[in-house]
């Protein structure tokens, strides 16, 4: 075996200081990046320790001391990093200036205003917004700015039918409150006891029993409804509404129903809540990230994903009578080099993505004139 020459203290503390900061940019590249499609064990809290250890063989006390010292972890938050939970809270309180009528609204939480936008400011959100009355249908949206802290509204507590939209808070609150505590492993059995139609690919397959982790996965990438009725027989309704009390949404409203009607606020806090989650320190929040920017179908990402990493679960349907079902709906975290928003847009126009698919340019062209809004209204003329 060739032992290596011992490092000078100098030359060793370099070395380390080198892998931290490429391990810093590799993880903000992550941020952006596709996600490893398992669940990740947390990280040990003495590894950086040991990496140094092996770096200080072969050096005397006095520099092994200084090698320590230059590497030891900060015991205090990292200052310039904002707490995912405490923005979340502060946009939380910040969607209520959304406009609840047919008035598109520009709302401004960093100086508490709100004004009407004229036509001639969004002649295209108020053209796409357009097309869906022509078509017979309502749409009503959120949209929010986490820097800027402006936001766009119309018709947000217009009432619509949630659709799959749901599963992405249902997946979040398993992820943060059943599994973070213990209470359920990734690795549970999970027995297929009832076959649900409609979106998904377990009902076709030939197995009985899957794992947590492939029921949740299955639930979001596929909008798996059998995979989501294993999740509601599984855990608590009332787990779940206290999770949505803390985004400012009354899921015991809902009375127990797994797809129940609710606004665009609500999703939207719903959505804040979820990506506090998928932004924070969970160790799997980066797996539920790839989750999020892989669902089968997202309207968001076909408008304008080319730019931006689209983290979204959309919610369809087609009416029935005597059920008022009809839904073309998508909600989600839109991350870009200019920073991050929430968005989250409501429905009640018919769509299928199998027989019925005629209403699908709607909701992408209305995704796409929110887009450019917000760099418009909500980035740019904050600039100005």
């Amino acid at each position: 075996m060739m032992r290596k020459a011992p490092l000078s203290a100098k030359v060793a503390v370099a070395a380390v200081a080198g892998v931290l900061a490429l391990s810093g940019a590799i993880g903000a590249a992550l941020a952006l990046s596709p996600t490893p499609e398992t669940p990740v064990p947390p990280s040990s809290s003495t590894s950086v320790a040991e990496d140094v250890a092996t770096v200080a063989v072969g050096l005397d006390e006095a520099e092994a001391a200084q090698l320590e010292e230059q590497t030891e972890p900060s015991s205090q938050p990292d200052a310039s990093v904002p707490d995912p939970r405490a923005v979340a809270a502060e946009a939380r309180s910040a969607l209520d200036g959304a406009s609840s009528t047919n008035e598109l609204n520009l709302f401004d939480a960093s100086d508490g205003t709100s004004r009407v936008l004229g036509s001639d400011e969004a002649a295209d959100v108020e053209a796409a917004i357009a097309a869906f009355a022509d078509a017979g249908c309502s749409v009503g949206f959120v949209v929010y700015d986490l820097a800027s802290q402006r936001g766009l509204g119309y018709n947000a507590d217009g009432l619509y039918f949630c659709a799959s939209t749901v599963k992405a808070p249902f997946v979040s609150y398993v992820l943060q409150d059943a599994v973070a505590s213990g209470a359920a492993s990734l690795d549970d059995e999970v027995v297929e006891d009832l076959v649900m139609e409609g979106t998904g690919i377990m009902a076709e397959d030939d197995l009985t029993c899957y794992d947590l982790r492939t029921v949740l996965e299955n639930t979001l990438v596929y909008s798996d409804n059998t995979g989501y009725a294993l999740l509601r027989e599984r855990f608590e309704a009332a787990g779940f509404e206290a999770w949505c009390a803390q985004a400012d949404v009354d899921a015991a409203a809902w009375l127990g129903e797994w797809y129940p009607s609710y606004t665009p606020r609500d999703l939207a806090k719903l959505w804040l809540n979820t990506g506090a989650f998928l932004m924070g320190d969970d160790p799997n929040a980066v797996w539920c990230r790839g989750l999020f920017e892989r669902t089968h179908v997202s309207f968001l990402r076909e408008a304008i994903g080319a730019d931006c990493t689209v983290l979204s679960k959309p919610g369809y349907e087609v009416d029935f009578p005597g059920y008022s079902t009809a839904a073309l709906n998508d909600a989600g975290l839109v991350v870009g080099d200019d920073g991050a928003y929430v968005v989250a847009i409501m429905s009640d126009a018919d769509y299928d993505d199998e027989y019925f698919t005629d209403n699908e340019h709607l909701i992408v062209d209305l995704a796409a004139a929110l887009d450019a809004a917000r760099d418009r209204l909500l980035i740019e003329s904050e600039v100005a």
